[in-house]
């Protein structure tokens, strides 16, 4: 079980630390966070499923670095940005990026090796360089209709990538 700390700013509430352990973290809803500082769950080999209120709209880096085994992440559905490396190195298989997401900054998606699938929603905009960098089995990937730009290097270090567009 994981306990909370909070810290507010000018602009609102920060989720800044957690402390405890376990497979499951779900994030409270009733504090209004509109922010994830970062190293929140730095290599809690433990986890496995994460759960976030849809009032946040920013997640900060290394959020996940080395959470190995975690393979669920639900995501906020106001999320507006991940900072770089929010979902470096952990063990997430598939993920469904919210609309409310305009562009995937670089090195967002570094070395997730388990990484296979990808659905983004309408309203995603742009993927930044690198942002799914050496995520080496990574196959599906689809996108909006609303994607305008994708680096070249997006997907580097993913060999078998396919994107389907809509």
């Amino acid at each position: 079980m994981y306990e909370y700390y909070y810290k507010k700013e000018d602009f609102g509430m920060c989720l800044t630390e957690c402390e405890g352990d376990g497979e499951e973290a779900i994030i409270p809803g009733d504090r209004d966070i509109l922010i994830v500082g970062d190293d929140l769950f730095k290599g809690h080999k433990e986890l496995v499923r994460v759960e976030f209120p849809d009032s946040i709209i920013e997640i900060g880096g290394f959020l996940f670095d080395g959470c190995e085994n975690l393979k669920e992440v639900k995501l906020p559905s106001n999320l507006k940005d991940f900072w770089q490396y929010s979902m470096t190195r952990c063990g997430i298989e598939e993920i469904e990026i919210p609309g409310s997401v305009e562009r995937i900054a670089s090195f967002t998606f570094n070395q997730c090796d388990q990484l296979k699938t990808v659905r983004f929603n309408e309203g995603t905009r742009k993927i930044l360089p690198w942002a799914f960098k050496d995520c080496a089995n990574l196959m599906d990937v689809y996108l909006p209709s609303t994607i305008k730009e994708i680096s070249d290097n997006a997907f580097e270090g993913c060999p078998n990538v396919v994107l389907y567009r809509k």
